[in-house]
């Protein structure tokens, strides 16, 4: 876990959109992203997490999977959530990132990554967001 002194106060503030289909990895970072004083959702695929941003559901940053069940992968989840919520900041995640360049479109994080590492990228695209607003 990350110590508390690593978070900017206005960073605590905001919330992540976690979007995991291993429900293992899903918890274990979520708890790590809540250590650190973040609010965090989560969504069991991309389709659960595109319906909580359409019903009005919050985000600041998604963190998203590529490969996970469903009618859409995180790819496509980042890809409309840049279309329609071009405020909210994206990480997506994968061990086979494909033939798709990933990094043009939001933050790239190769897995398997460590919780912390995962954590201070979120903290690090949120403190860039706040610098911008």
């Amino acid at each position: 876990m990350l110590p508390n002194s690593f978070i900017e106060p206005d960073v605590a503030r905001h919330q992540v959109l976690l979007v995991e289909d291993e429900a293992i990895v899903r918890a274990l970072l979520a708890e790590e992203l809540r250590s650190t004083g973040l609010k965090v959702v989560e969504a069991a695929n991309a389709d659960e997490a595109w319906a909580f941003l359409q019903a009005g559901g919050k985000a600041d940053l998604v963190f998203s999977d590529v490969t996970m069940p469903g009618s859409m992968n995180g790819v496509e989840l980042i890809r409309k959530v840049k279309r329609f919520y071009p405020t909210i900041e994206a990480i997506i995640t994968s061990g086979n990132p494909g033939p798709v360049s990933i990094s043009e479109i939001c933050t790239f994080l190769q897995k398997p990554y460590r919780l912390a590492d995962a954590a201070r990228t979120v903290m690090r695209c949120l403190a860039e967001r706040s610098l911008n607003e």
